[in-house]
């Protein structure tokens, strides 16, 4: 008695959960009519664990999944059925999906390898080859992009390092320019320094050496010879006496000549 009581329990329990995968596949595809893809790809996914062995959902599910956006879930269905696939038809259908999947993504180059396998085992297939010519055109126009915002980031950056050239060339331009002026100050205390020291400067109009010492407390200049020596004065005293002298010798020396000679012919006495 409790072996069929348990066997019926075993019996009710696989009809009750059978009857519920099958009920969350009819509403998934009821799901997926409405195209509520989101909710449709929820009850595939739990009708496919409740599923017995054997059954496989994977064409729907990643059919759902692409449909609701979910490009990484439904390229990785496609992937993984690849093997699964035994005529070539389902071989080529997974393929062209897998490269739908990859175009979604702006995966061009892995559209393209798809796209060719697809074709690979259905050669005649047009929307495949359609697309395997948009995956190999829109991977053109990429790489042309990429190109383009290469060549411009450099061109930047080209710009920016003249910018940085010049601004360090006026920088430097300047600096250079500052050191060849004299500072005032630093001018006025070596013109203080020089004279302290007692070297000649230039005289701003003759352009000749003169000394600050030149002239004499009383602020009169000194006598100079012409080889430029100084003179004393006790020696211009006697050297004006002598001529005193010697001038009162002569007019005494012509004074007694005068009753003998008479006068010159010019008329002018000496």
């Amino acid at each position: 008695m409790k072996f069929l009581m348990f066997f019926f329990f075993i019996v009710v329990s696989g009809m009750i959960y059978s009857q519920e995968w099958r009920d969350s596949l009819e509403t998934a595809r009821t799901l997926y009519k409405k195209k509520d893809y989101g909710k449709a790809l929820k009850y595939y996914e739990s009708a496919q664990k409740k599923a017995p062995e054997g059954v496989d959902l994977s064409d729907e599910i990643g059919q759902s999944a692409y449909k609701a956006r979910q490009f990484e879930l439904s390229e990785k269905i496609y992937q993984q059925n690849t093997s699964n696939k035994r005529s070539e038809k389902q071989k080529s259908e997974n393929y062209h999906n897998l490269g739908n999947s990859k175009m979604q993504k702006e995966d061009y180059q892995g559209a393209i390898d798809a796209y060719k396998s697809a074709l690979k085992n259905n050669p005649d297939d047009e929307e495949t080859r359609y697309n395997l010519s948009q995956a190999i055109r829109r991977l053109k126009a990429k790489k042309e992009k990429e190109e383009k915002n290469n060549q411009d980031q450099n061109q930047d950056q080209q710009n920016q390092n003249n910018k940085n050239q010049n601004s360090k060339d006026q920088n430097q331009g300047k600096g250079n320019k500052n050191k060849g002026n004299q500072n005032p100050k630093d001018g006025n205390q070596n013109q203080s320094q020089n004279g302290q020291n007692g070297k000649g400067n230039k005289d701003p109009k003759t352009g000749k050496g003169t000394n600050k010492n030149n002239n004499d407390p009383n602020g009169t200049p000194n006598d100079k010879m012409n080889n430029g020596s100084k003179i004393p004065n006790k020696s211009v005293e006697r050297m004006l006496d002598q001529l005193m002298k010697a001038e009162a010798s002569t007019k005494r020396r012509i004074g007694g000549n005068k009753g003998d000679a008479g006068t010159n012919k010019s008329g002018k006495d000496w």
